[in-house]
């Protein structure tokens, strides 16, 4: 599903990233770990076609992606990502339906209602699709997050820090959401230092980043 191969990433002299090696095979489910500024957003952001890397590869489904134009970047990412923002990046003036929404209008795929209901019953957000953004809580606006990303019906979904600016108890049912997606056959790889992925019994890898590095 996923290939990187000596993946590096350098900044004038900051290394960001240094010889990544990585395979994730189509279903599994991957939490990189590391403190603040460890490297792990940086691979994130690589994966997700947001950023080309200095040198190495990746590829998906055995096609690289680490030299796409601006535009094929984005396709890939409709095609194939949906990708959770630690800030949730969502549009406040808009309802919780219409943000889930953006998304398909913006790939120009079909739009149906049912598809966006779907996606706000699997992130258990339905009740609140008529409310603005700026009336929901933190864990509310992560479920819309994660209805936007899903909407698509991507393979591989991407989470930066999901639940730092979350409760306990609304971290705890993200990663609730997270079963399920393990369930539907999702690839899933999550950046975060937060314990309480530690010890799950359906990741199947964890992979720990230090200064740049796989350790």
């Amino acid at each position: 599903m996923i290939q990187v191969t000596n993946l590096n990433l350098q900044y004038k002299d900051f290394t960001a990233l240094k010889d990544i090696n990585l395979d994730i095979k189509k279903g599994e489910l991957v939490v990189l770990k590391g403190i603040s500024g460890s490297g792990k957003s940086s691979l994130l952001a690589l994966l997700g076609a947001f950023n080309h890397p200095t040198s190495g590869d990746i590829k998906i489904d055995n096609k690289s992606i680490v030299k796409l134009p601006d535009i094929y970047s984005s396709q890939v990412r409709n095609k194939y990502i949906g990708f959770v923002f630690q800030s949730f990046n969502l549009i406040d003036g808009l309802n919780v339906y219409d943000n889930v929404l953006a998304p398909l209008v913006l790939s120009k795929q079909k739009i149906t209602k049912q598809k966006i209901i779907d996606a706000m019953i699997l992130a258990n957000i339905e009740h609140k699709q008529n409310d603005k953004i700026y009336n929901l809580s933190g864990g509310e606006k992560q479920r819309v997050a994660i209805a936007r990303a899903i909407v698509n019906d991507p393979n591989i979904i991407l989470a930066d820090e999901p639940t730092a600016n979350l409760d306990k108890d609304n971290s705890l049912a993200f990663i609730d959401i997270l079963r399920k997606f393990k369930d539907l056959g999702k690839t899933v790889i999550i950046a975060t230092h937060d314990s309480l992925f530690d010890n799950l019994d359906f990741v199947d890898q964890y992979i720990n980043i230090q200064n740049g590095k796989i350790v």
